[in-house]
This record gives C-alpha cells, sequence and structure tokens, in this order.
C-alpha cells in the first residue's frame, strides 16, 4: 500500500509541476500569432471627401499599429513604410466594389474642390 502512495504521489506531483509549463506554452503560442487590425467603415460615406479622409486616417492609424506590433515581434520581414503600404493595400483589396467606387468618386470630387478654389 505504501508503494502505491509513493506513486500516486510523485504523478501528482510531476502533474502539478507540468501545469505551469502548460500555461507558458499557450502564451507563447498567443504571442506567435500574427497580428491584426480591424477597420470601421460602416460609419463613413466613402463618397463625400472629409469622410475618406477619415478612412484614410484609419488605415493609416492601424496600419502603425500593425506594423509597429511586428516589429515588436521581430516579425517585419519589409521597411516600415512598406508594411504601412502593404496594410494600404489590403484595406483597399478588402473594401466592397460600390465602397472603391465610392472612393474613387470622393477622389475626383476633392480634385475638382481643389481645381476651383
Amino acid at each position: 500500500m505504501r508503494k502505491f502512495i509513493m506513486s500516486l504521489t510523485t504523478v501528482a506531483t510531476l502533474s502539478l509541476a507540468a501545469v505551469p509549463v502548460l500555461g507558458l506554452t499557450q502564451a507563447a503560442n498567443a504571442a506567435e500569432r500574427d497580428p491584426s487590425v480591424t477597420i470601421v467603415v460602416s460609419d463613413l460615406n466613402l463618397s463625400h471627401p472629409a469622410q475618406a479622409s477619415v478612412f484614410k486616417a484609419r488605415v493609416d492609424q492601424a496600419g502603425t499599429a500593425l506594423c509597429r506590433a511586428k516589429l515588436r515581434n521581430n516579425d517585419l520581414d519589409m521597411s516600415f513604410g512598406q508594411c504601412k503600404m502593404e496594410v494600404h493595400r489590403e484595406a483597399q483589396r478588402q473594401l466592397t466594389t460600390p465602397q472603391r467606387q465610392a472612393l474613387a468618386q470622393a477622389k475626383r470630387a476633392a480634385a475638382v474642390e481643389l481645381a476651383a478654389q
């Protein structure tokens, strides 16, 4: 009986020692995931130049945050400027066709405003 209790105690001690190690591996795996950002556009009318500028500012801010996070994780395999340009391209790519058209319309409207002044 004593041998059984000693074995059980040894197994329990080893199991309890493994619990913190499991927590460390989960934290390491969480850090390995690629950082991501979300840019909200549902509250904007992208055909208006002022709101298109707000969208651009949000993309700039998200790009800066994402690229800084990648830099902190030593996961940035390009220059910081290239990273931000990639974020801009990806944001444009994920817009719907009507949203892209609205942005183009806002750009034309802004150009007309500048020409009129």
